[in-house]
């Protein structure tokens, strides 16, 4: 059958006609249905083939009821948004969310000015995919999508669902520490190499943001050296980030260095992952510690740079953002309450703290305040400044 194979957007009104021609019957990885399904129904089939091999599921066509063989292409009226509804539906309604291609509005081969949809679902690397709203989980068994009952499957059935995700995790392990030995590789260069302040404190602040399963890249590397460099924001009266026309490549990602002073670094992945560090203490004829507001400027310019990025390659979905601190032990936080440098807490016992946080595109893009005020929180627990995290719930940054 010509349609197997082909992405949504190339099935033509011929692929469909092949169809009828050789009266292809629905199939473990194959659907018909002779109208729009609502929500509910939708999710269920096309959540059944994320979770088993995959397949195809072709509106407008009509099945006989005896052997599931295909009776006509009658299509159905055009809908206007389709695309747009289906990838709502399945970003609201599955967890985690289903990737669908949905085709163009194809001319039925028989009907009388209505079209026909397919909707096209790869076999998924992160299922089990389940639906929302306790819906359980579905899965194809022949034609049929099957609501899955773990009281009835064995050890390895189980196992092989949950461990399909396992890749992905470590991949995005992968990307996080490869990151980080680059950028230690970067920061150990002698300091004739690099542009060195000695007022500098060895303290470091990093923040990567990543899709919580990066399946698949976001754009190809030129796409991405050419996002780089013409992605930035407005911040400190210079822009973030710095030197955008000397970003570097390496593999699978574009770097740039210095983006925001002496021993900065920024990295962009394919996958998604953006990966933000700059030093944090320094010393002054006045302090000498960790100057708290420019932390906390870093950290809102740094998820600002971030969702404008993301935006631009088009990456949505959930995300899994991870903070170091290195270096703090015993280093104090300087805050300017009147205007004159006040010593503050400092952390006791931790040299370095890591912490990561579940959040989403849509929370990045709409609440990034609220994300931020929790990421200062936990940071402001972990080095013994309780105080500065119960202000932020009255007055966040």
């Amino acid at each position: 059958m010509s349609i197997f194979g082909k992405p949504a957007s190339q099935i033509t009104a011929q692929d469909l006609t092949a169809l009828l021609t050789e009266r292809a019957s629905e199939n473990v990885r194959l659907e018909y249905k002779r109208e729009i399904p609502n929500r509910d129904e939708l999710l269920k089939k096309l959540s059944s083939f994320s979770n088993t091999f995959g397949g195809y599921l072709v509106i407008g066509a009509a099945a006989g009821s005896a052997d599931g063989r295909i009776a006509n292409l009658h299509g159905v009226a055009e809908q206007s948004g389709f695309r747009q509804t289906v990838m709502q539906w399945t970003f609201e309604g599955t967890s985690p969310p289903i990737t669908v291609e949905v085709s163009d509005p194809i001319p039925a081969p028989e009907g009388d000015g209505t079209v026909c949809y397919v909707l096209k679902v790869e076999e998924s690397e992160l299922a089990p995919h389940f639906l929302n709203g306790r819906k359980g989980l579905y899965v194809r068994t022949d034609e049929f999508s099957s609501h899955f009952k773990p009281q009835l499957a064995t050890e390895n059935e189980l196992r092989h669902l949950l461990q399909r995700r396992q890749p992905i995790r470590d991949r995005r392990v992968h990307l996080i520490e490869r990151a980080r030995a680059r950028l230690k590789a970067f920061t150990s260069r002698p300091a004739e190499v690099q542009e060195f302040r000695p007022e500098q404190m060895d303290a470091r602040f990093d923040l990567a943001v990543i899709p919580r399963f990066p399946v698949a890249p976001l754009c190809d590397h030129l796409t991405l050296l050419k996002i780089t460099r013409e992605t930035s924001i407005s911040w400190r009266s210079t822009g973030f980030p710095r030197n955008t026309n000397s970003a570097i490549s390496q593999h699978e990602s574009a770097i740039i260095l210095d983006p925001a002073g002496p021993r900065s670094f920024y990295e962009a992945s394919i996958w998604g992952l953006s990966y933000y560090s700059i030093p944090l203490g320094e010393r002054s004829s006045n302090y000498s510690g960790i100057h708290t507001p420019a932390f906390l400027g870093a950290l809102l310019a740094f998820l600002k740079h971030c969702r404008q990025l993301f935006q631009t390659t088009g990456c949505a979905g959930q995300l899994h953002i991870e903070v170091r601190l290195d270096d703090i032990l015993t280093v104090p936080w300087i805050s300017f309450p009147n205007g004159y440098a006040e010593t503050g807490a400092c952390c006791e016992l931790d040299n370095t703290v890591t912490f990561a946080l579940e959040s989403s595109t849509e929370e990045l893009n709409d609440s990034s305040q609220e994300l931020a005020c929790k990421l200062l929180q936990t940071v402001f627990f972990a080095i013994n400044w309780p105080g500065a995290a119960d202000t932020l719930k009255s007055s966040p940054p």
